[in-house]
């Protein structure tokens, strides 16, 4: 008789739905070419080389699959200058520039937030990115 296959953990549920966000907001933000800008630095790189940069840090439950969260950012940005108050002030100063001061001083208080994700939710999310993936890759040619 055929095992069962194991349930995945929420906890496993909700890194995959991360990993999915990130790569989702990496492609919407690419233009037709699949080009990105970093939102720190500023260097256009393609979207297959940014990581998708975390402005409150990923550890947080509240706003780890918040899109507006998450906006590419270059490997070096995203792992070495925002452990600098430089890094941190100019992703804040993008953010205030493209989602208003309101929505990071909404996203600065999440960030103290605990949200307990149920694995319904983070399956329909997980279906959801995947959908909007496949959109984003289809209009690129990927």
């Amino acid at each position: 008789m055929p095992r069962k296959k194991k349930q995945k953990t929420v906890g496993a549920l909700k890194n995959d739905a991360a990993k999915l966000l990130q790569r989702l907001r990496r492609l919407e933000e690419a233009d037709e070419q699949g080009y990105c800008k970093c939102c720190t630095c500023d260097k256009i790189a393609h979207y297959k080389e940014m990581q998708g940069g975390h402005f409150i840090e990923r550890g947080r439950s509240k706003t780890v699959l918040d899109e507006r969260n998450i906006n590419p950012q270059c490997p070096g940005c995203n792992c070495w200058a925002m452990k600098t108050a430089t890094g941190v002030l100019r992703y804040r100063k993008f953010m205030v520039e493209k989602y208003g001061e309101e929505t990071v001083d909404e996203l600065e208080s999440e960030a103290y937030v605990v949200n307990k994700w149920n694995r319904i939710e983070l399956e329909d999310l997980i279906a959801e990115y995947k959908e909007r993936i496949k959109e984003q890759e289809e209009r690129l040619g990927d």
